[in-house]
């Protein structure tokens, strides 16, 4: 029985993601960037043993340490991908373990819905709801977010052990969360969430203390195994760059509830619904599993409500009327904005936004659902349906962020992953929409429940119709297969290479062209960007020739530079007109270049010296916050704007003294030094004197190179006699120019 369902889903799979089939070894699923991005992270999965500092220090953004903990590192998917990329054979591994995630998920869910049911034909449905998944093909490009058939062998394990008390199944569940987690790092988090719900309803008050003690044991052991991948993200992320996602970030990459009615663009039947176009929000669940979630919620008569004493009807009532008010209150700021009631000169009531209210709104209605007789039956008795819908739903408000909203307006007051984020690693997960995959999880056993609610008369055909819909709601218009970039070698006897001109497209390709090639590479496309990333690609964009003196200080450059980017040629000239420089190779759609090492002393030197305390900072624009590059925290700034207009600052060290440095920290702030800077002195504020002037991008590519985390620029001065600093900012640029830390050396 078992091998017909797992045939039925690998056919299933293999014709809905036709023509991959085809291609396994040659195709790129979806685009050629984030497929391109994992690929070439399992393939350095098999170059380096994991945890050991060269694993760690991989071969992008060279030379910047830590470059693996950019991204996610897959080694859950190691078993599947890894035999292939030893044999040269990236793709072929990437794509198969791509493929491999439809049929385990879905038999993942099967085996859930069967040990909950007894029945294939309900387990049957779940597996191709949560394999199927419309939301799926939207994550197409991401497969860890596709790799999820570990947290329903997850649940199912603990379902067996609660049932069984069999120390086996226990331990099965930690393993399954074990590689969950090294499968997506996202999922670590939120599968961990959805399992201290799982306790707290099924275990918590039911369980015997042993059965307790033997699964702390065994996520334990789980967590131990763990702990060198976080504390490898800790020191690397934190520590090394300091890097954090920020709350504008995490709100962007939020779903929102309208996202319930975005689909993808690649569906079969419902690729027009756009109710909302937003990153990440693409919710849409299909049609089917709505209804089977409905009618498995009816059979329950979840309103039926008999046997209430006066008081039980009285607090109904008195509920239903605060809910009707609050619903007016609700409304008022989304009609007519913020509002006051005001008697007799004194503000009784002011709604400035409808989030608060609202919030109210939805603990009045859960209070009245609670007064319902069989929904408190249903809480007493732990019923399996009832955790599943009101876990399912407390996964959705999550994957809303910090921050939910309707059509981009805010809701919820003090939203659950809001408190989430208070606790370690929350705070650096980028894209809360992704907890919609745990949703799904818990909307899959959903559908298999009402499918066991079916009556005996045409159950087969209701099954038949259930399965149809669920394939036909999450079947692709088109499964996007592309062409893999074109293998071009490195010169012979370069020690790093870059490929030219930089952009995603160049990025990503070198990255495939590396597994292949194995030179080190000055590119590099991850979740997170190298500091020195931006100022690089200044430079190269300024066509400053001291960059390729720069990158061939460590050893031979290899240049290889892609003509149909370059259409005008100016960075094939660029490039040829560096002393030393040798062409290589040259054809119709690329030529590469050898740059011998160049060891003369760097331009820019380091931070050094004795500081000099800074009395006052005067600034324009926005004075009142001059203080903030003088706080001592990187994560603060005064800002001079978007660099479309002059903006300076004036230091006054209080004395006449000697200046031997000015120093620039821009912490997180990487893109914000100044096109053009001029640095004068002077020893009164009358007389000012040049001491410095000139594009500033080298100053941050350096001291991005040399303290990740405080990013110096600095800018050697050696004047005696000053008292008066002033920098101003003369160029033109697309960001913005700030000084988050401002230092003074003599």
């Amino acid at each position: 029985m078992v091998k017909k369902f797992a045939a039925a889903y690998v056919l299933l799979a293999l014709a809905y993601t036709w023509p991959l089939p085809l291609r396994l070894a040659t195709g790129v699923i979806h685009d050629p960037y984030d497929p391109l991005l994992n690929a070439w992270i399992l393939w350095w999965n098999t170059q380096a043993m994991p945890l050991t500092q060269h694993w760690w220090n991989a071969p992008i953004f060279y030379p910047s340490p830590g470059t693996l903990a950019f991204s996610e590192h897959l080694i859950g998917l190691s078993p599947i991908a890894a035999p292939f990329a030893f044999f040269n054979a990236p793709l072929l591994g990437y794509n198969l373990a791509l493929l491999a995630t439809y049929p385990l998920c879905a038999l993942s869910a099967h085996f859930l819905v069967y040990t909950l049911t007894r029945r294939h034909d309900a387990a049957f449905v779940a597996g191709l709801a949560y394999a199927f998944a419309p939301y799926r093909l939207g994550q197409l490009p991401h497969i860890q977010v596709m790799t999820t058939y570990w947290t329903p062998l997850c649940l199912a394990a603990l379902h067996r052990y609660d049932l069984t008390r069999k120390h086996a199944w226990i331990a099965i569940a930690a393993a399954a969360f074990l590689m969950q987690s090294l499968s997506s790092g996202y999922f670590m988090f939120f599968l961990a969430v959805l399992m201290a719900l799982w306790f707290l309803w099924f275990a918590l008050g039911r369980w015997p203390l042993r059965m307790f003690v033997a699964a702390a044991c065994a996520f334990g052991v789980a967590a131990l195994l763990l702990i060198p991948f976080l504390s490898g993200y800790q020191h690397i992320l934190r520590d090394t760059y300091g890097f954090k996602r920020s709350l504008y970030e995490i709100r962007i990459f939020s779903a929102d509830v309208a996202g319930l009615l975005l689909a993808s663009e690649d569906l079969l039947l419902w690729g027009w619904v756009h109710v909302i176009q937003r990153p990440e929000s693409g919710l849409f669940p299909g049609l089917t599993i709505v209804v089977l979630t409905a009618y498995a919620i009816y059979r329950t008569h979840p309103f039926v409500s008999t046997g209430d004493s006066v008081a039980q009807r009285r607090l109904k009532a008195a509920l239903l009327v605060v809910l009707a008010l609050l619903l007016v209150a609700t409304a008022m700021p989304l009609v007519y904005g913020p509002w006051r009631l005001t008697i007799g000169g004194v503000r009784v009531l002011s709604i400035g936004r409808a989030d608060k209210p609202f919030t109210l709104v939805l603990i009045a209605s859960l209070t009245l659902l609670l007064l319902l007789p069989r929904v408190r039956a249903a809480l007493s008795r732990r019923s399996l349906l009832a955790f599943y819908v009101i876990a399912a739903s407390i996964m959705f408000v999550c994957a809303l962020g910090p921050d939910p909203t309707v059509m981009g307006r805010k809701f919820i007051y003090q939203a659950p992953y809001g408190q989430l984020m208070r606790l370690e690693g929350f705070d650096g997960l980028r894209v809360p929409a992704r907890f919609w995959t745990m949703a799904l999880a818990c909307l899959s056993v959903v559908a298999g429940l009402a499918v066991h609610r079916f009556g005996p008369a045409r159950r087969q055909l209701l099954v038949s119709v259930a399965c149809a819909g669920i394939l036909l709601d999450g079947w692709p218009r088109r499964f996007i297969v592309v062409d893999p970039p074109e293998l071009r070698p490195s010169p012979p006897g370069v020690s790093s290479r870059i490929d030219l001109p930089i952009n995603d497209d160049i990025d990503t390709q070198a990255l495939y062209r590396q597994m292949f090639d194995q030179v080190p590479m000055r590119n590099g496309y991850s979740g997170y960007i190298a500091p020195h990333y931006y100022a690089l690609r200044a430079l190269f964009d300024e066509r400053d020739p001291r960059i390729l003196v720069e990158l061939s200080r460590t050893g031979p450059l290899g240049v290889v530079v892609d003509h149909a980017a370059d259409a005008d040629g100016a960075m094939q000239k660029f490039v040829e007109a560096q002393p030393g420089v040798e062409r290589v190779q040259s054809g119709p759609k690329w030529s590469s270049y050898r740059i011998p090492q160049n060891q003369a002393v760097p331009e820019v030197p380091d931070r050094q010296g004795t500081p000099v305390r800074i009395a006052s900072l005067s600034t324009f624009p926005s004075p009142p916050h001059a203080e903030r590059a003088l706080d001592g925290k990187l994560d603060t700034r005064w800002s001079g704007g978007v660099q479309q207009q002059s903006a300076d600052a004036t230091i006054d060290l209080g004395e006449i003294t000697r200046v031997g440095q000015v120093v620039i920290d821009l912490g997180g702030f990487v893109t914000d030094f100044a096109t053009k800077l001029r640095i004068e002195v002077s020893p009164d504020a009358r007389s000012w004197e040049m001491a410095w002037t000139g594009s500033t991008a080298l100053h941050a590519y350096y001291g991005a190179i040399r303290h990740p985390r405080e990013v110096p620029l600095v800018f050697a001065l050696n004047r005696d006699g000053v008292r008066y600093i002033r920098l101003t900012q003369v160029g033109f640029g697309t960001h913005d120019w700030s000084i988050p830390e401002l230092h003074v050396f003599r």
